[in-house]
């Protein structure tokens, strides 16, 4: 169903199209309350009974969070349910699954352990579950491995010259081809406190809600296990993220936990670059410095990624930079 208005609309007009929308479903002159900001450009805003995900499809996909959504559900995981959809003008009608994030469920005193530990409980059960890309998601291949890295070349500000911005992008094409062999499931790429709902009133790995994951692409098992245990936005102890890596591998008895390291350290270190330049963007283009109190904490979490021993040459690089 439509709305039979242009999407390509100032941000003002996008308010036309949210209230026609609305007024389709049924929900004409019913309060919406905005919720904070991140640093897409979804917007989400609150109604007495659900959540209005306004996102321009200019820069959005409300398709993608659909599938995905749908096929999530479909796995075990708990994710928000859609009401109604607006995909031409990039609007949604889904579930609200209430405020208290991971984050500030562990600000309230629950356990990290029990929280970080339901993450990895969902995961285990979506790779034994997901093992063949049957709704077609797009691979990270190469080029989408090496669009990450190269945030940093394009963001960072380092006066390098061509020969430099060759040498890294090799390397890390190079790294990219000798990565250990891994199981391949649904990649979400955004497992963080921020993004993680904390559901008490479900049971075990349910009790954890998923709701950014309409960029996910089929990839290693362990990237979304970097993406959860090496978030830029928060700290947590080396042993604690080995603990919880254990934690998972102990599900997985035939894997070679060595490879599971190397490919965990690979995409740990692709991650960390690519915050890098990515909060460095979201100052200087979007207007949004408050990212860059993250930067000290991903330069930290780069450089111990880049001691592991197969990105000794990535290490090479980023040292001759002054890294």
């Amino acid at each position: 169903m439509k709305t039979n208005v242009s999407s390509a609309l100032p941000r003002d007009e996008r308010e036309v199209l949210r209230e026609a929308f609305l007024e389709r479903e049924g929900f004409a002159g019913v309060p919406l309350s905005p919720l904070p900001a991140d640093c897409s450009k979804r917007r989400y805003f609150r109604l007495p009974s659900m959540l209005l995900m306004d996102a321009p499809p200019s820069h959005e996909s409300t398709v993608s969070f659909q599938v995905m959504a749908d096929f999530l559900r479909d796995a075990g995981l708990t994710v928000p349910c859609i009401y109604a959809s607006d995909h031409e003008n990039g609007f949604l009608l889904v579930e609200d699954l209430g405020e208290l994030t991971f984050r500030k469920a562990i600000e309230r005193g629950l356990s990290e352990t029990m929280l970080y530990g339901e993450v990895i409980q969902s995961l285990i059960h979506l790779h034994q579950k997901v093992t063949d890309n049957t709704i077609t998601l797009s691979s990270f291949n190469l080029n989408l491995f090496l669009s990450g890295t190269e945030v940093y070349l394009d963001w960072y500000g380092l006066p390098l010259s061509p020969q430099a911005k060759e040498d890294f992008q090799g390397l890390w094409r190079d790294a990219y081809h000798q990565q250990p062999k891994m199981p391949h499931s649904i990649v979400m790429r955004d497992v963080m406190v921020d993004n993680l709902m904390w559901l008490p009133s479900r049971t075990g790995f349910q009790r954890c809600g998923f709701i950014d994951f309409q960029d996910g692409v089929w990839g290693p098992i362990s990237y979304d296990l970097v993406s959860h245990l090496q978030d830029g936005r928060r700290d947590i102890s080396p042993q604690f993220a080995k603990d919880m890596v254990e934690l998972y591998l102990k599900a997985f008895p035939e894997l070679n936990a060595q490879d599971f390291w190397t490919s965990y350290a690979l995409w740990g270190a692709q991650l960390s670059t690519r915050l890098l330049g990515l909060f460095h963007r979201l100052a200087k283009r979007d207007g949004k410095p408050q990212y860059t109190v993250h930067l000290p904490r991903v330069k930290a979490t780069l450089e111990h990624n880049l001691s592991h021993p197969s990105l000794r040459p990535i290490r090479g690089w980023f040292q001759s930079v002054g890294l």
